[in-house]
C-alpha cells in the first residue's frame, strides 16, 4: 500500500497533522505506545498551549531564526490555534504573561482532543529505524514493517526530555538525506555553577531581581532559584539559550533603586539604628537565609555595628546589593531542558511550505527546525503552526495532482 503521507512522530506537530486529515491517506508512526507523551508533561502537566500576545510581540520572544516563522504564523497564528482547540471541545483560559492553558489544567485533554479528531491511521510501538527514497516514494522502515508514501513529514522532536522518545532520530534521518544540522544544545534549562556557600543558598527563591549576563549585556527581570547545582527559575531559563561555559551572571537584588538611592537608604537605616548589627540591618534588604553568605563575601563580621561601617564599606554593601556575581560552568542537560536549540539548518527548508530544498516531498516541522523561543507557550505554537503549514502545503499539491 502507498500512503499519501507518512508522519514520523505524534507529538504536538504530529497530532496537529492528524487532526487536519480529511480525505488524505495518512499514516502516523509513533515509537511510544500512545501519542503526545511529551505534550502531556508540558506546563507541569497543564499544557501551556500558546501565548495570547499580538503576533508582532509574539515573534519577539523567538530567539533563534524568528523571520523563518513569518509565513507559518501568518497562516495559522495563536488566535487561530485557540479557536481551533476550543472547537475541538477544550475550553481555554489566559493566565499571567498571557499564557494559555486548558481550563481543566490537564494536558491530556489537549492530546485527547487532537487524537479523537484524527482521521489518520496511527501505528504505535513503531520505531522508525531507517528511511530511504526510491524514485518518487519514501520507504519508511520500522523494526516490524516497511511503509511507502509519496510525502514524508518528520515530526520527531529534538533532544529535550529523551525519556519521552525525543532521542534525535530526526537529525539522523535528515543527515542521511544530506541536510546540515546545527549542533543541538539544551535550552530553557538550569545552569551549573560551583560557587561557594552553595548549601546556604540552596532552595532560596529571589523575587523581583534583575539577572544579567555580564559580558553580553542580556538581562531578565523576575524570579531566580538557587539549587543544589547552581541556578534555576524563570529568569535563568530565559537566559540559558545565551549562556556559554565561563560566562558570568550578575544578580541585582534591588533593581528598583539606583546606586545613589540605595546608598541613601542605607544611610537612613544606619542613622536610625546606629547600634544595630549589620546582619540585622540587612534583614530589611534581603531574605534572612542570604545574609550570612552576603556578609561573608564582604568579609565583615556579622556583629559589626552600623555606626562602625565606613563610607567605603557602605559603598561595598551597595555594590554587592547591585552585583552578586557568579560564574557559570555549563547548562544542565537535555533531561531537564524544556526545548532543543539547534536543528536542521533553516536555509535548507522552504518557510512557505516546510519542504526540504534538498529532498523533494520531504517536510520538516516542530523542534527539528533550528527555531527556538522563550517559555510561555511560544514553542508549542511553533510546532502547531509549522505542522499546519506543512500539511496544508501537501494537501494543495495532492489536490492539484488529482
Amino acid at each position: 500500500m502507498i500512503y499519501d503521507i507518512i508522519v514520523v512522530g505524534s507529538g504536538a506537530a504530529g497530532l496537529m497533522i492528524g487532526s487536519l486529515v480529511s480525505d488524505e491517506n495518512v499514516l502516523i508512526l509513533e515509537k511510544n505506545s500512545y501519542p503526545g507523551k511529551k505534550l502531556n508533561i508540558t506546563g507541569k502537566g497543564r499544557c501551556n498551549l500558546t501565548n495570547a500576545r499580538e503576533i508582532d510581540n509574539f515573534i519577539k520572544e523567538v530567539f533563534t531564526n524568528p523571520k523563518f516563522l513569518y509565513s507559518s504564523l501568518r497562516e495559522f497564528d495563536n488566535k487561530d490555534l485557540i479557536e481551533y482547540v476550543e472547537n475541538l471541545g477544550v475550553m481555554l483560559k489566559e493566565e499571567r504573561g498571557q499564557r494559555i492553558f486548558p481550563i481543566s489544567d490537564k494536558a491530556r485533554d489537549i492530546t485527547n482532543a487532537f487524537y479523537d479528531k484524527s482521521k489518520a491511521l496511527y501505528s504505535f510501538n513503531s520505531e522508525v529505524i531507517d528511511i530511504k527514497k526510491n524514485g518518487d516514494l519514501f520507504n519508511v522502515i520500522t523494526k516490524k514493517d516497511c511503509y511507502n508514501s509519496r510525502y514524508l513529514i518528520l515530526a520527531t522532536g529534538g533532544l529535550s526530555y529523551p525519556l519521552t522518545g525525543s532521542t534525535g532520530d530526526g537529525y539522523r534521518f535528515l543527515k542521511d538525506f544530506g541536510h546540515k544540522i546545527i549542533p543541538a544544545r539544551p535550552a530553557l534549562v538550569g545552569l551549573n555553577s560551583d560557587f561557594k556557600y552553595n548549601n546556604q543558598l540552596m532552595g532560596l527563591s529571589l523575587k523581583n531581581v534583575n539577572v544579567i549576563i555580564k559580558n553580553k549585556n542580556i538581562s531578565e527581570f523576575g524570579e531566580l532559584l538557587f539549587t543544589h547545582y547552581g541556578f534555576s527559575g524563570p529568569t535563568i531559563l530565559r537566559l540559558s539559550p545565551f549562556i556559554d561555559h565561563g560566562d558570568m551572571i550578575s544578580i541585582d537584588l534591588k533593581p528598583a533603586l539606583d546606586y545613589k538611592q540605595l546608598d541613601d537608604r542605607l544611610l537612613r537605616e544606619f542613622d536610625q539604628n546606629p547600634n544595630k548589627d549589620i546582619s540585622k540591618i540587612l534583614e530589611h534588604l534581603m531574605p534572612k537565609s542570604m545574609i550570612e553568605f552576603f556578609i561573608a563575601k564582604l568579609q565583615f563580621s556579622p556583629n559589626k555595628k552600623s555606626n562602625q561601617i565606613s563610607k567605603e564599606e557602605r559603598k561595598s554593601i551597595v555594590n554587592q546589593l547591585k552585583n552578586q556575581d557568579f560564574k557559570v560552568d555549563s547548562r544542565r542537560n537535555f533531561n531537564e531542558a524544556v526545548i532543543t536549540d539547534g536543528g536542521v539548518d533553516i536555509k535548507e527548508i522552504d518557510p512557505k511550505t516546510m519542504e526540504s530544498k534538498i529532498v523533494s516531498n520531504l517536510y520538516v516541522v516542530g523542534e527539528l527546525l533550528d527555531v527556538a523561543a522563550n517559555t510561555g507557550g511560544f514553542n508549542l505554537q511553533i510546532a502547531f503552526s509549522t505542522a499546519h503549514k506543512a500539511f496544508m502545503s501537501i494537501r494543495r499539491r495532492l489536490i492539484e495532482g488529482n
